[in-house]
């Protein structure tokens, strides 16, 4: 055995074998955190999870989870899971739902409201305050068997915080800033700038007739808006104004990041938008991106927030019960 200074080196004397034998025994899996033998503990939590969550489907396969928030049919849900699904269909407790519409969407916090015909459902119980401290205990669903539930216990790893990043939808151009003016400097293949005819060296000068300068007041005009929405874009080229209309598109569809960084190579699987949220809860729940989208539940069953975003190996982020309330009545409003 080496000795350098006060630490002593094992690796370089010791097999692994021998290294977990000095270690001791590992606890055994059914008594981890989130062990067969825990799970009892939690069952309060496993009934709000039960009657509170709704299972989304695209055919027979699970995607994510969603949060019923209305006795008749109501149900937040990560709106960029929900692009591209071909048959899209909802369990709550052991009812299947096959007629699902998308209501609204709220594209800043990544939220969509689905409605199915439904009555006499049990929504979450929402929690007075998001404000736990680190290290509380949290619940939230883990993978799920057809009718059952199953629970995912971990802890409020980090305080509340905004996660920055870039507007979760395109139009489709790359740019350089230049004395006040943004000039393109790449246009994107298979995009709404590329169908709409804006060319490299072209002058972006308004966003649905607001002037536009710079990258900051562009991402602030663009930032509400959905995947899929046409807008109005003006630019100049050659001296000449034009005008056109150009549909925007999801971020992470436009830009498919093949490049991974040696955290996310270690993370494995990770959602498709993970940034960009005004205010998160951080949590140590070990969820995958198809576990995400259900509720955060306390130790009393009441839902803090909503499961957004399996960021990486570490860390998965909540949207707070305050403002997910609050883009919930606005989602409420836009039904009317």
């Amino acid at each position: 055995m080496k000795i350098f200074g006060t630490g002593l080196c094992l690796c370089a004397t010791l097999s692994c074998s021998q290294i977990l034998l000095f270690a001791g025994p590992s606890l055994p899996s059914d008594e981890r955190t989130n062990g067969k033998s825990i799970r009892p503990a939690f069952a309060q939590q496993q009934s709000a999870l039960q009657d509170g969550s709704a299972v989304l489907y695209d055919g027979w396969l699970s995607f994510n989870y969603g949060i019923v928030v209305s006795k008749d049919g109501y149900i937040l849900a990560k709106e960029s899971e929900l692009a591209e699904r071909n048959s899209l269909s909802v369990r709550i407790g052991e009812e299947l739902y096959t007629d699902v519409e998308i209501v609204a969407r709220n594209p800043r916090w990544d939220l969509a409201l689905l409605k199915v015909e439904a009555a006499n459902l049990t929504p979450v119980t929402w929690a007075d305050s998001s404000e736990l401290a680190q290290g509380s205990w949290v619940v939230a669903n883990g993978a799920t068997s057809r009718y059952q539930r199953r629970i995912n216990v971990g802890i409020i790893s980090a305080k509340s915080r905004a996660v920055k990043g870039l507007a979760p939808v395109v139009i489709g151009i790359q740019f350089t800033e230049d004395e006040s003016s943004m000039i393109v400097d790449m246009v994107t293949k298979d995009t709404g700038a590329e169908s709409a005819g804006i060319k490299k060296g072209d002058i972006i000068t308004k966003f649905e007739g607001v002037g536009v300068s710079d990258r900051k007041s562009l991402i602030e005009l663009i930032r509400d808006k959905i995947p899929g929405e046409a807008v109005e874009l003006e630019f100049e080229r050659d001296g000449e104004n034009f005008k056109v209309e150009v549909e925007l598109m999801a971020r992470h569809e436009a830009y498919q990041d093949t490049h991974e960084s040696r955290n996310d190579a270690m993370s494995g699987d990770f959602s498709k938008r993970r940034d960009s949220f005004p205010r998160v809860l951080q949590t140590d729940i070990p969820f995958n991106s198809r576990t995400i989208g259900g509720p955060l539940l306390n130790l009393d069953g009441e839902c803090i927030g909503m499961n957004i975003a399996r960021a990486n190996r570490a860390e998965s982020f909540a949207i707070p019960v305050e403002e997910l309330r609050d883009v919930l009545v606005d989602l409420m409003a836009d039904t009317q």
